[in-house]
């Protein structure tokens, strides 16, 4: 249940990522009824919110504005019975964000005693035109603590193709533009594979970022990430600036340290391959320092060998020679969605 009526409140939380709940500008509420769910499942919770329409995960970093995201909320919860409509008063704060310009969310609760939970928004992370809250919201049970989920951290390519409800990719007829094409989510591609686990997914892509650009922020996001898995999908802007393969291992190697320190399982995939002749060049000596990394750090998932899936497909290579095409980037989904169900989920 919603304080505005203008898109349906069922919207962020129904089985389809490609519809969300947008408010009527901000304030703005958004309540879920859990009475339903057996109360031993929902003793703590695992909240989780995604803005797909905002491009990169800290949108703020590249410049970029923030389309309809929450800025400034509270997560509360009310121990009213449900099946009928949201209670009015009794709620209590759980958690609470300000300022935020990152374009998804995770909240670990105690919510032992409660039947609601809901979204207090007071402020949008938005633009011009753009200023409501836009979110679809998974809330999973997590009494044991969190023992799965995904923080797909990387560059643009990560960006582009690791969303939920579409993917952006470059519109080979006309350069610079962007088309949208709707796929199934990575947790979805899962759950039709393993069934009954629709693992929650976080696209922490950063366009233009290098390894050594992400050193200074992956700590702090894993702070508030409880995911269990981590990727690390960088290098393919290190290979265009011909960073050097000592410094780019040394930048993976305390990337995949920080995963571990925050108790969670590094996945490392290889570099795509490129049609651009420098990254062409210069991937391959970065590559076998990941390759290095993978003996070095057992405890590191080897991820999907990307370099020789686009070199075997280059058709799937957008015309800036870097980039997944729009077809590239529904491969590049489903190819992550089919490693981890093999690998992580013993299809």
């Amino acid at each position: 249940m919603a304080s505005s009526a203008l898109y349906q409140a069922t919207n962020a939380n129904d089985g389809d990522y490609n519809t969300e709940w947008r408010s009527n500008g901000a304030p703005a509420t958004l309540a879920l009824d859990l009475s339903s769910v057996p109360v031993a499942q929902r003793q703590n919770i695992w909240l989780v919110w995604y803005n797909d329409g905002t491009y990169a995960y800290n949108h703020a970093l590249i410049n970029q504005p923030g389309y309809s995201n929450a800025g400034s909320y509270t997560i509360e919860a009310n121990a009213a019975p449900g099946g009928g409509a949201a209670p009015a008063t009794g709620w209590v704060p759980l958690a609470s964000l300000s300022g935020n310009v990152l374009h998804s969310y995770s909240h670990y609760l105690n919510f032992a005693g409660y039947n609601w939970i809901r979204g207090n928004f007071t402020a949008s992370d938005g633009s011009a035109l753009n200023a409501d809250i836009a979110i679809n919201l998974d809330v999973y049970s997590a009494n044991g603590g969190v023992t799965d989920g995904w923080f797909f951290n990387g560059d643009s390519i990560t960006a582009n193709c690791m969303g939920h409800n579409r993917v952006l990719a470059e519109d080979e007829n006309n350069p610079g533009k962007q088309i949208t094409l709707n796929t199934p989510s990575f947790g979805v591609q899962v759950n039709a594979l393993v069934g009954n686990n629709t693992p929650a997914q976080e696209n922490g892509g950063i366009p233009g970022f290098t390894s050594g650009n992400m050193t200074a922020y992956l700590a702090g996001w894993l702070q508030h990430i409880p995911s269990k898995y981590v990727t690390i999908n960088l290098g393919s802007n290190d290979a265009g600036n011909g960073e050097s393969a000592t410094t780019f291992y040394a930048n993976m190697q305390q990337l995949v340290q920080t995963v571990i320190a925050a108790g969670k399982i590094p996945v490392v995939p290889t570099i795509p391959y490129s049609t651009d002749p420098k990254k062409m060049a210069n991937i391959p000596a970065l590559n076998d320092q990941i390759r290095a990394l993978y003996l070095a750090y057992p405890i590191i998932v080897p991820g999907p060998d990307l370099w020789t899936y686009f070199m075997s497909n280059p058709q799937y290579i957008s015309t800036d020679h870097l980039h997944p095409n729009a077809q590239g980037c529904i491969a590049y989904r489903t190819l992550w969605s089919q490693f981890a169900a093999s690998t992580m989920y013993g299809r």
